[in-house]
């Protein structure tokens, strides 16, 4: 049925004008599931709406099914200064919680983006101090917009609202955020452009350790030029007779196999879930996101955007491995 569903989708795209075309499949390809998520958080809406406001609240929303290892940092932050807080989050969230190592959980609501809109419509919004977006943009269903914008109004909490801008550079301007930075209502994570930084990087009850006597490395490999000075690096320092290290692949990589001539010291994750991706970072010795002057697109993560291993590398204690046109930007010495 899904296959099917799927074809007459496509064919009937053919009769859209090419330069909307690819927008409107991918949105119509997509509805089914949005249709499932809507109605699977219906009841969770209703949850929220019902719930009471304790004095003294901050909601916190994340509109997107990804940068939820933030959460933990910013709820530490708001119940450190006295405040009660709920979470708004989309339900891809739910069986993945990076709140596993922490002591107090906020209260969390898992809605869709359709029900999102209508809980930050609703009268519920005006007995909390504060409406706190841990991102601007909603990038999911398959929105591609400024969150403030595509909801299409400003949350009536008694202070109004504030936001995380993760990409200064174009969403600033191209989404109409500038205003909001004259109104002191924008935080950045490393406090680029001058915009005030906030950055996230509790996690919960972490271990410290001392150094392995066999180095571990957790790396972050995302692009294929990368790959390849990765395992040269490797192999060379194999030649120099240095072969007491261990070295984990975290996540989405672009390497999916090792070679054979490296396999017993380098291993793939995949992607994890939050527990087992703590665990790994919580016993390596160095964190390696291989941020690389010669890949274009690693240029923004020294001026507008921030590599999320700097969050991990501050929240687990571990020393970062990084070349030195980015370590001015992320604070590093040698």
């Amino acid at each position: 049925m899904q296959k099917l569903y799927a074809y007459l989708i496509k064919f009937i795209c053919l009769f859209y004008p090419v330069k909307i075309r690819r927008r409107e499949r991918d949105k119509l390809l997509l509805l089914p599931e949005i249709l499932k998520k809507d109605f699977r958080t219906k009841k969770n809406l209703s949850l929220f709406l019902s719930d009471k406001v304790r004095e003294k609240s901050v909601l916190m929303v994340e509109p997107n099914p990804f940068h939820f290892e933030l959460q933990p940092g910013y709820c530490k932050y708001f119940q450190d200064l006295g405040y009660n807080v709920d979470v708004i989050a989309q339900p891809e969230l739910q069986d993945d919680s990076s709140y596993i190592r922490y002591p107090k959980p906020p209260n969390i609501f898992y809605l869709s983006p359709k029900h999102q809109k209508k809980a930050l419509q609703s009268t519920k919004i005006k007995n909390y101090d504060l409406v706190f977006f841990t991102t601007s943009v909603l990038w999911s269903d398959p929105i591609r917009d400024s969150y403030i914008n595509w909801l299409g109004f400003e949350p009536k909490a008694k202070y109004g609202f504030f936001f995380v801008e993760h990409n200064i550079i174009p969403y600033l301007k191209n989404y109409g955020h500038d205003k909001y930075l004259v109104q002191n209502r924008i935080f950045t994570l490393a406090g680029q452009y001058d915009i005030p930084m906030l950055n996230p990087h509790y996690f919960g009850k972490i271990e410290t350790r001392e150094k392995s006597q066999k180095p571990i490395f957790s790396v972050i490999i995302n692009d294929e030029k990368n790959a390849n000075l990765f395992f040269d690096a490797c192999r060379t320092l194999i030649k120099n007779n240095i072969t007491n290290f261990q070295i984990y692949v975290i996540g989405r990589s672009v390497i999916t196999e090792v070679p054979q001539d490296l396999k017993t010291l380098i291993t793939i994750t995949g992607k994890l879930k939050f527990a087992d991706l703590w665990n790994i970072y919580e016993k390596s010795d160095f964190m390696m996101p291989m941020l690389n002057p010669e890949v274009e697109s690693h240029t923004k993560y020294n001026t507008g955007t921030v590599t999320g291993s700097w969050q991990i590398m501050m929240g687990f204690l571990k020393p970062s491995v990084m070349h030195q046109d980015f370590t001015n930007y992320y604070r590093l010495d040698d």
